[in-house]
């Protein structure tokens, strides 16, 4: 029986220009994230929706991996991958480990992502996917 991989969107510092806050795996926090400001769900303009979302790995990107969430309303392709600011996503959630002082900026998004990519499968060096579902919660 597949073990759940919960991975949570924390929203703490929403304004204008973009929303900011962090991302939980099974209640840790690992990294920041930063997704563009609220505008009406609209696809690849806003940020995603709260709610509960079950997601599934993707491995066609040339990163090779992708968390895609599944079931946002109104909404396809929107993913959890690397980018430092709000232009690098068309409505997904970027993560890093920095966050600049604008609050609308992520440093050291690769390692952000390796270390989510790590929690997946709790190596650096995996040799086999495990069998988890995955759950992608965004408060």
């Amino acid at each position: 029986m597949a073990t759940t991989f919960t991975v949570k969107i924390l929203r703490k510092y929403p304004n204008a220009k973009c929303t900011s806050g962090y991302l939980a795996v099974n209640n840790k926090i690992i990294c920041y994230t930063l997704e563009r400001p609220w505008a009406d769900n609209m696809q690849n303009i806003s940020a995603v929706p709260p709610g509960r979302y079950p997601a599934i790995i993707r491995y066609d990107h040339t990163d090779h991996w992708r968390i895609e969430l599944k079931n946002v309303p109104g909404r396809t392709n929107v993913q959890i991958h690397v980018g430092n600011q709000v232009d690098d996503s068309k409505g997904c959630i970027l993560v890093g480990l920095d966050l600049g002082a604008d609050l609308c900026s992520l440093g050291r998004s690769r390692d952000a992502y390796a270390a989510l990519k790590q929690s997946f499968y709790g190596s650096a060096t995996p040799t086999s996917s495990p069998d988890l579902n995955i759950q992608v919660e965004i408060e």
